[in-house]
């Protein structure tokens, strides 16, 4: 979780997909709810794709990705092959769950041989089952300059572009209506998916959809809007002005730990001056279905849960910065060397303490 306030000098990170804990029904959760219901479940086994049999019990119901990008695979393994590439907000029908935490998945998309059918296995953490991400297509243009981020939140989205104001943009769809999924090129000149604040598009035009057309994060095909190559000097904390993060008017749900004050006889080593930013578990900070829980896997907690580049600051330390202790449990795509994020309950309480700067310190 994470949230960049003001434009916050975007941290780069870990080269890995953002994976959003979504909350589905797992291997586990579905058998319960088979029993819940006097009902018998069918379940089968399978390879994992490396020699070992895992079980699944077949699950009817529409998902859709819930990480950056993701593969589906041949097999309910890591190691299995790759099918097909598929991005945030991409529609699959799930018809089994394993008992490994992989899910068996259709998907249909539109090749170049006409319509095609896969079937084959994707993380169940990496699939969620709430509609956030909906088809909105269209023409716009940018009525200020903003960073494109390859993830709808500021705590996990990377810059990987920029357009500027006057920018005639083509967006596919929209994310809690607060972002918007845009087709472009990136400095490589290929086309890309990314996603930037839709209060920064003005409508120009809207596009009919048909059925075909609704389909989200399709890169291969797609008419990509003219977006100048990022210089680095993205406006994005503008870009969000005057949208409202969901849980801007209570603190309900937000677990609020009591501050620690460092004790006067710690031993502290310094570890550097850092940039020090704030995020809340709203849509702006971490994106669709965001619920609070960390990249570690605890529930992040105010006045204690900070989010830090691991390779830096490992997770489960202690780390003092003016005067109070936090406690390293989560992490983001923005986040990297000397910068910190401090879990706050509210977005307007993150926007009001701001980004500053100061020396940071680890208790021994």
């Amino acid at each position: 979780m994470k949230k960049r306030l003001m434009l916050l000098a975007l941290c780069s990170a870990l080269m890995v997909p953002t994976t959003v804990s979504a909350d589905i029904l797992d291997y586990e959760g579905t058998i319960n709810a088979y029993k819940q219901d006097n009902k018998t479940a069918q379940t089968f086994e399978v390879d994992d794709g490396n020699g070992k049999k895992v079980t699944a019990v077949a699950k009817s119901d529409t998902v859709s990705i819930s990480a950056k990008y993701t593969y589906i695979r041949s097999n309910p393994g890591k190691k299995a092959g790759k099918l097909k590439k598929v991005y945030l907000g991409t529609n699959v029908k799930r018809v089994a769950v394993c008992d490994n935490g992989w899910s068996k998945v259709t998907y249909e998309h539109k090749g170049k041989k006409g319509v095609q059918k896969i079937n084959g296995y994707v993380r169940t953490n990496e699939i969620n089952d709430s509609d956030q991400v909906k088809s909105a297509k269209g023409t716009f243009t940018a009525l200020r300059d903003s960073d494109i981020l390859d993830y709808p939140g500021k705590k996990d989205g990377e810059v990987t572009g920029e357009i500027i104001q006057e920018d005639k943009v083509k967006r596919i769809a929209t994310v809690n209506d607060i972002w918007s999924q845009i087709s472009y090129k990136n400095d490589k000149g290929k086309k890309a998916i990314g996603y930037i604040p839709t209060s920064v598009l003005e409508n120009v035009t809207d596009t009919k959809e048909t059925e075909e057309e609704t389909k989200i994060a399709e890169v291969d095909g797609q008419e990509a809007g003219v977006i100048h190559k990022s210089e680095g000097k993205g406006v994005f904390a503008d870009a969000v002005d005057g949208v409202t993060a969901s849980r801007d008017k209570s603190v309900e749900g937000v677990k609020v730990g009591t501050p620690v004050a460092v004790s006067s006889d710690a031993t502290l080593k310094p570890l550097g001056t850092f940039k020090i930013t704030h995020y809340c578990p709203c849509s702006i900070c971490c994106g669709p279905w965001a619920n609070g829980i960390t990249s570690t896997g605890v529930t992040a907690t105010t006045n204690r849960t900070i989010a830090v580049d691991p390779t830096q600051i490992p997770y489960g330390s202690k780390v003092v910065i003016n005067g109070q202790v936090y406690v390293a449990e989560d992490c983001g795509g923005a986040i990297k060397h000397n910068c910190i994020d401090i879990y706050v309950a509210t977005h307007q309480e993150g926007e009001d303490k701001g980004v500053y700067y100061t020396d940071v310190y680890l208790l021994e």
